[in-house]
């Protein structure tokens, strides 16, 4: 399902449209933007526009597009939801590299977790991050979640195998520190 619009300081959060896919397909077709995830080949038009279809019928899935000084930059949402045992794998790519470097990551994550412990019955959100990404570690930080393990030598990224760290948020954790 797509998520509500949610209004940052930086950016808005919004149910991604048609309009937006030709962005999406430029990010994903550069490489210095996709280093870090899991895209093995961009998608056709086609493609793209069917993983959205799909995206918005999942009720297990909650997308946004990160909607920065008047045009799509990213997207963020919560995957792999488990209703039954209250947690989600989260994610978020800055597909724009002008936008790159605003702490609009570090933003984005911690309203999704606003939303996430407000407004539906999750209790945990899970990340994580390949070794060397600096600017997700910083922001995954920043916004609350800790870490919790090593995947060593995970995924194969600029001619090398690397870790992925795995991260996590609690509900309590977030409603202590909010309430600190």
């Amino acid at each position: 399902m797509f998520g509500p619009v949610i209004e940052g300081k930086l950016f808005r959060l919004r149910p991604p449209t048609r309009e937006d896919v030709p962005s999406m397909m430029r990010w994903l077709e550069d490489t210095e933007v996709t280093r870090f995830i899991n895209v093995t080949f961009p998608l056709s038009l086609e493609a793209q526009l069917e993983w959205m279809d799909k995206t918005g019928r999942d009720p297990n899935r909650i997308y946004w597009v990160i909607e920065h000084e008047g045009r799509p930059v990213g997207g963020t949402g919560i995957l792999l939801i488990d209703w039954r045992h209250g947690h989600g794998s989260t994610g978020t790519v800055i597909g724009d590299k002008t936008a790159w470097g605003k702490g609009i990551a570090r933003e984005v994550m911690q309203l999704r977790a606003h939303y996430a412990f407000t407004q539906t019955p999750l209790r945990k959100l899970k990340s994580g991050y390949v070794d060397g990404n600096e600017a997700s570690a910083r922001a995954q930080k920043a916004a609350g979640y800790k870490e919790v393990g090593r995947l060593h030598e995970e995924v194969f990224r600029d001619g090398e195998w690397k870790d992925e760290i795995l991260m996590e948020l609690m509900r309590s954790d977030w409603e202590s520190e909010r309430s600190a």
